[in-house]
């Protein structure tokens, strides 16, 4: 499974150490030459770059309801659709709908969300064959986003590093720091890029080919087409003046790793997903 992306991975690691060895030294300089907050693409990406990220749960809860032959499972199931589609709801409430009463309308909205693909889920036919590999897919897809977001909020936190936009509105880039200074707790939180992160969990799309047969000689698509979506959600949160350069390449890179970590995991312990 890894030795099918091993050229791929490689070359990611190697753009992502040389994007970072170039940050070290240009992060500041980069994002004033970038900088155009009201830039409508940019606004648009920021709106919906995390989505990949939110859509996990709705989807996997529902996939793990209708794919497991026990109640406990099922229930399970359920439980991970509606909670996950109410942290959904409450993410597109934020960003495209309401500013009053915002978290009550997105759990109600993302509930609502919720049931309908549980409803579609009864039109959708599911063989005996594919519903182990299904389930595996789903529970991968759970925790990989649980570990993304864990890792995510702990370095943000722990770096402390001032936003670009923040150091425009003081009107003074005396509180940059570069990204291999670690700042602690003081409730900065620009490193790393948790919307770049967030893109980044589309690289689950890469364990499709070993799911699904439609997809299994498409496995070069199932790299490039996360790699260029989350390049473009990094890119568009360097001209809002959220993030740097090294921010936006560290939310890449864990998001990544989580991914290959589960695929690592995965291709061990021989797991129910095809082989190749």
């Amino acid at each position: 499974m890894i030795k099918t992306y091993k050229k791929n991975i490689i070359g990611f690691y190697v753009i992502a150490a040389i994007a970072l060895g170039f940050a070290a030294f240009f992060d500041l300089k980069i994002d004033i030459l970038l900088n155009n907050p009201d830039n409508p693409v940019c606004i648009w990406f920021y709106n919906t770059g995390e989505i990949p990220c939110r859509f996990i749960m709705p989807f996997a809860g529902t996939v793990i309801f209708y794919v497991s032959d026990k109640m406990w499972k099922r229930i399970a199931g359920l439980l991970v659709n509606l909670g996950g589609s109410a942290y959904m709801g409450t993410y597109i409430a934020k960003h495209f709908f309401v500013e009053e009463n915002q978290l009550a309308f997105g759990i109600v909205y993302g509930i609502g969300f919720g049931v309908m693909l549980l409803l579609f889920g009864r039109l959708v036919s599911v063989s005996e064959k594919l519903k182990k590999p299904l389930f595996v897919l789903a529970v991968a897809g759970i925790a990989v986003m649980v570990v993304q977001l864990s890792c995510i909020e702990g370095m943000k936190y722990l770096w402390g590093r001032v936003r670009f936009r923040d150091l425009l509105a003081d009107g003074s880039y005396e509180a940059f720091t570069p990204w291999y200074i670690i700042n602690g707790i003081n409730g900065n939180k620009s490193f790393p890029s948790g919307h770049t992160a967030g893109a980044g969990m589309s690289y689950l799309l890469m364990l499709f080919p070993f799911v699904f047969n439609k997809f299994k000689d498409k496995k070069q698509l199932c790299f490039w087409i996360p790699c260029v979506y989350t390049s473009i959600v990094a890119f568009t949160r360097l001209v809002m003046g959220a993030h740097y350069l090294s921010d936006v390449t560290v939310g890449g890179i864990v998001s990544f790793s989580v991914v290959l970590l589960a695929m690592a995991i995965l291709q061990k312990n021989d797991n129910a997903l095809l082989k190749s």
